[in-house]
């Protein structure tokens, strides 16, 4: 391409120094993300971003990977944000609960969550916990509101269920100002299954599985913890998809290229569903409209360009509002089998 032989004020063309900058990324990161443009003062501006999680559009191992000039190509973004949501991960751990953020498979502990709490608290419910526990394990039910016929139990009762409202509210908190999309609450079997209880109804909705405790309980590694949530989060993700996928086969859905264009290019398209590796060719006509066939761009208008699907798809989904769905795995090869490789869910 003739622009990147552009030479910039240093007298190196803008490829090389593209390339010069490249190599010297030293990065542990699994994917590298990078925008790279001429700024007005003619010299290379770089973004690059360093993301621990693997697409399907790059392959290392068999030198496949995304390059384009021109407009950004945002669709592999939009493909890690759509499936790597923000997630919290709640660890229910006698005097330490932690609560953690996972996105784009990193992972961090928000401590703000429960700092309100002093050591002096989280002792006294520790031990509170640990007796109601006993209580439970006797009456092996977790929804009769621990009866105890004790009085100091229920007194022990009161204090906890008061301390556990106020965590819930903290979580809450959390949740929102995070804009936390999935919750995974970790810890012992009965105090997971009690507390999921005091979340509200839309809280309790986010929640989509119960991890076991970590190897270290009071000191959990980072590690530790995705690799007992990870594999929760992509069945869920999977679930996610298979149930859009079926959908589309239902009257509310739409299938073929053409007629997924002409619907989302009417305002008709709700959800966009593609696959990871689209590779359709589409022919665009001066006022942008984009159709399947080079005869009914040429009945529409002339001129028209060829251009790559997957490079105009972003823009024209934002268009009208319409919801990018990119399918991988088993949902792909349904979406290919089919639903002719593409498909939709319509408004109306």
């Amino acid at each position: 391409m003739a622009e990147l032989d552009i030479r910039l004020k240093k007298g190196k063309t803008f490829y090389d120094e593209l390339v010069t900058f490249i190599g010297q990324i030293q990065t542990e990161a699994r994917t590298l993300a990078l925008f790279a443009w001429i700024n007005e003062k003619e010299k290379l501006s770089i973004e690059h971003f360093e993301l621990q999680v693997d697409l399907p559009m790059v392959d290392l191992a068999s030198g496949r990977v995304e390059a384009h000039y021109g407009k950004p190509y945002l669709l592999p973004i939009l493909y890690a944000f759509d499936k790597y949501r923000r997630i919290g991960v709640l660890h229910i751990c006698g005097s330490r609960w932690g609560f953690y953020e996972i996105f784009l498979n990193e992972i961090k502990e928000i401590t703000e969550t429960f700092a309100e709490i002093t050591p002096e608290e989280w002792k006294e419910f520790n031990e509170n916990a640990k007796i109601i526990e006993s209580g439970v394990m006797e009456e092996r039910t977790f929804n009769d509101k621990l009866k105890f016929k004790d009085r100091q139990k229920a007194k022990l009762q009161t204090l906890t269920h008061k301390l556990y409202r106020r965590l819930a509210e903290m979580m809450e908190k959390s949740v929102h100002e995070l804009e936390i999309e999935r919750l995974i609450l970790m810890g012992d079997d009965w105090q997971v299954k009690l507390f999921e209880n005091y979340l509200n109804r839309p809280l309790r909705e986010l929640v989509i599985g119960h991890a076991s405790n970590p190897l270290s309980i009071e000191n959990p590694s980072s590690k530790d913890i995705l690799d007992r949530v990870i594999p929760m989060l992509r069945e869920a993700e999977d679930r996610e998809e298979l149930q859009i996928i079926n959908e589309a086969k239902s009257p509310q859905g739409i299938c073929g290229l053409q007629n997924v264009l002409d619907a989302l290019q009417m305002g008709r398209l709700q959800i966009l569903i593609l696959p990871c590796d689209l590779q359709a060719t589409v022919f665009k006509c001066n006022d942008g409209l984009v159709f399947a066939t080079k005869e009914e761009a040429l009945d529409y208008d002339s001129p028209y360009e060829e251009v790559s699907l997957k490079e105009e798809i972003f823009e024209i989904a934002m268009q009208y509002a319409t919801r990018i769905e990119v399918v991988n795995g088993a949902s792909k090869e349904i979406l290919y089998n089919e639903l002719e490789g593409i498909a939709g869910l319509l408004r109306w």
